[in-house]
């Protein structure tokens, strides 16, 4: 890059001789040796150039590439509750990440190019004409503080325009998810409306931070023009009073263009950074959250029992209104423990907790005796496995979806799984079978059916420990029944807990805890239970009547 700068700086005052020492004096040797001379410089930077543009390329993709993986690499192992939106996560990971590449990729190239050409411009004017270098002195400060100026008033405008992409996408993004339910209300043009809203927002919010540096390029060149004609008019007169040369005047006005070309190029960075900095602060906000995931891991070794132990856990997302308020219970190995309550009382975080995908909370969770927290990630998840209500299939295969937890699981053992989740009906019934293409998020099955495979999903592990997190609440009461009924004949002396809003579901438990509100308001069998809690038997008088309080389990305890 150096190099492509002593280049350029050389053509001026090349040029200056052959006018003054060349044609001046009708040496056309001299002439022609210094042309070759320029021609040499020319090719020279040209490879310099070249080098320097290739390998700033390079690197501004590579840093994009390596940051976006980073990104959402935090993102996904992400154990902050209340984290970042997924709409912001995206336009944080592309547009954000974009952003700081091409401002690496602009100042690879011209960080150094443009402040040396600049500086060594306005060092070769002073050298080669100092009588027309006041020019620049003049010129230069006034440029420098306007270009401080709009430098500071444009950041926070593309602050401001980044934040209104995040809305954008965050209403472009519920819109498509939500697609089926704003048809059923008819609220297509509701929607568009207010996606237009959002959109115009974005676009003046853009313009504004455009406008902001927009005008600082036609000023550096018109102050820079006006130097020109200033010193073609002041070196005319210096001229013919034979205090300077014309090929010195020649040699100063091609300094005052390389001049102003890096300026240009110094307004390019400086539009760039002022949006790459916006960018940088809110990639770091993704990157902070990383500081928060590394927790000491005693022990990489998975523990041999399958007990469950909460003692004293107290979570959420503010400390002042628990999610979770002092839980305390132990389930024994090869148990199964139902948990019912209302919504919003906490169930699906006590799962969340159990399985480590948040780590702040007080108390202690034990699996087989260890503190999770004193465990891997990996070891948590080698012994338990989750089926939730959110039944996500990722698009692929039945296969790929089904061996999600279990790359090296045969035919045999997925066929097995989906006979306990009641899939095989129709996954037998597929063409290429468990090689039929899923769509995304499974779109081209049933609610019911996305939720039977992602039963078999969680099945196919054979982990010490399942959990059933409201898992079969899209399927009909009869397949419900079917699963529980498998599910109890294949794990009878295996470690199960099901969470459900079906007293069906969880009445069979060994044990069953009612969670209200945060905190275990009751805690024992079904019968015992029946006695115990308020709210238990109100929700078995709804459901089943009150003509039915016993059980005709298959499962032997």
């Amino acid at each position: 890059m150096l190099g492509e700068v002593f280049c350029d700086l050389q053509q001026p005052t090349l040029m200056s001789n052959i006018i003054d020492h060349g044609l001046a004096k009708g040496d056309m040797h001299f002439v022609i040796q210094e042309a070759l001379w320029m021609l040499m410089f020319a090719v020279l930077g040209l490879i310099f150039g070249a080098t320097c543009g290739t390998l700033g390329s390079y690197a501004s993709l590579k840093m994009g590439e390596a940051l976006r993986s980073h990104m959402l690499t935090v993102a996904l192992v992400d154990r902050q509750p209340g984290g970042l939106e997924p709409a912001t996560l995206i336009t944080r990971i592309t547009n954000d990440v974009t952003q700081m590449q091409n401002l690496v990729m602009m100042i690879t190239r011209g960080m150094v190019r443009a402040p040396m050409l600049l500086l060594g411009g306005v060092v070769m004017s002073v050298i080669v004409c100092p009588d027309l270098a006041p020019i620049l002195f003049v010129i230069m400060p006034i440029l420098v503080i306007f270009m401080l100026w709009i430098v500071r008033r444009s950041i926070p405008l593309y602050t401001k325009m980044q934040q209104a992409v995040d809305t954008v996408n965050r209403v472009m993004r519920e819109n498509l998810q939500g697609a089926k339910t704003i048809k059923a209300y008819v609220l297509e043009d509701h929607q568009l409306d207010q996606f237009n809203d959002e959109n115009a927002q974005l676009r003046q919010t853009s313009q504004r931070a455009a406008m902001a540096t927009v005008i600082l390029s036609p000023v550096i060149q018109l102050l820079l023009n006006l130097g020109v004609v200033v010193a073609l008019g002041y070196g005319g007169s210096l001229a013919i009073s034979q205090t300077i040369s014309d090929g010195q005047i020649i040699a100063f006005v091609n300094y005052m263009i390389q001049i102003t070309s890096a300026m240009i190029q110094t307004v390019n960075i400086i539009t760039a950074f002022s949006r790459a900095i916006t960018s940088a602060t809110r990639v770091q906000a993704v990157l902070d959250e990383e500081s928060a995931e590394q927790l000491p891991v005693v022990t990489t070794v998975v523990p041999t029992g399958s007990d469950v132990e909460f003692d004293d856990v107290t979570f959420g997302y503010q400390q002042s209104q628990p999610i979770l308020n002092h839980v305390s219970f132990k389930l024994p190995a090869g148990k199964w423990l139902g948990i019912i309550g209302p919504t919003g009382a906490g169930k699906s975080s006590l799962i969340n907790l159990l399985t480590r995908s948040f780590d702040q909370y007080t108390g202690t969770i034990k699996i087989g005796g260890t503190d999770i927290q004193e465990m891997s990630l990996a070891a948590v998840h080698q012994k338990i496995t989750v089926a939730l209500q959110d039944s996500l299939l990722f698009s692929g295969t039945v296969r790929s979806n089904l061996t999600y937890g279990a790359k090296a699981a045969t035919d045999v053992g997925l066929a097995a799984a989906n006979q306990v989740a009641v899939a095989d009906e129709f996954v037998d019934r597929l063409p290429a079978n468990y090689d039929a293409p899923v769509e995304q998020a499974g779109k081209n099955f049933s609610g019911g059916q996305r939720q039977r495979l992602n039963i078999s999903r969680a099945i196919v592990p054979k982990r010490d420990i399942l959990v059933m997190d409201d898992a079969t609440s899209a399927v009909d009461q009869t397949t419900n029944a079917e699963i529980k009924t498998r599910l109890e004949q294949t794990r009878s002396d295996q470690t199960t807990v099901i969470i459900s809003q079906r007293v069906t579901n969880v009445m069979d438990c060994d044990q069953i805890i009612v969670l209200e509100d945060g905190q275990i308001t009751a805690h024992g069998s079904h019968a015992e239970l029946l006695k115990q809690s308020d709210f238990y038997r109100q929700l078995v008088q709804t459901q089943l009547g009150g003509g039915r309080h016993g059980h005709a389990s298959t499962r032997t305890s």
